[in-house]
């Protein structure tokens, strides 16, 4: 299928996720330190197979908000949650970083991104090659974050999809609390992308030290 796998990094004490070349500043008037967080360009986001919830823009907040678990979402039925995000301007999200909620055996535990496919759904995922898919640590105090692979299958998109497929304790329910997404925007009217996805080879991830620097 095949994304590639992304390496998982950690953040240093009182670090920040780190930012990507170009210019960016933050949109949010409560938060203007937030720069580099894509929640401020979405336009709306769709959960699918979630208990009853007040909607997925809940999980999309400022960075010192992450740990909240005010707006968690649960899936229903099975381990398995489709959540979709359309941005309000071409965005180049660079990296991730995902928070589950409840017990730590609820946390998810691998993901697949969809690039392009803004009508994807449970029935005709299983057709689409993901442009990226990694395993997930159990991540309770929101210090680990992914890159995001190929960098071009990932420049100014309009529309993502993450498809949380199982959990760390292969239960019935998947708990998302957070889902930070770092990276630059632009400003200029949304329009479609046309990406062609780099497919390479799965490996394990591997944990690399990172500077402290701007905010997911």
């Amino acid at each position: 299928r095949g994304g590639r796998l992304g390496s998982i990094e950690r953040m240093g004490r009182g670090g920040h996720g780190g930012g990507a070349s170009g210019a960016a500043h933050s949109h949010d008037e409560e938060y203007p330190e937030d720069t580099w967080n894509l929640y401020q360009h979405i336009a709306s986001a769709e959960a699918l197979n979630v208990q009853a919830s007040s909607g997925a823009m809940g999980i999309f907040r400022p960075f010192v908000r992450r740990l909240e678990t005010a707006g968690s979402l649960r899936s229903d039925g099975d381990e398995e949650m489709l959540i979709k995000v359309t941005f309000s301007s071409p965005c180049s999200p660079r990296r991730l970083m995902v928070i589950g909620g409840d017990r730590p055996s609820h946390h998810p535990r691998h993901v697949r991104v969809y690039v392009g496919h803004e009508d994807i759904d449970f029935q005709s995922i299983e057709d689409v090659r993901p442009a990226f898919e990694t395993t997930l640590p159990v991540n309770e105090t929101g210090e680990a974050f992914v890159n995001t692979h190929p960098v071009g299958a990932f420049t100014n998109i309009t529309n993502v999809a993450f498809f949380f497929d199982a959990n760390h304790g292969s239960l019935e329910e998947t708990v998302l609390q957070y889902i930070g997404m770092q990276g630059d925007h632009t400003h200029d009217k949304r329009e479609a992308v046309h990406a062609t996805y780099e497919l390479l080879c799965q490996g394990h991830g591997t944990s690399a030290p990172v500077q402290q620097q701007n905010t997911v």
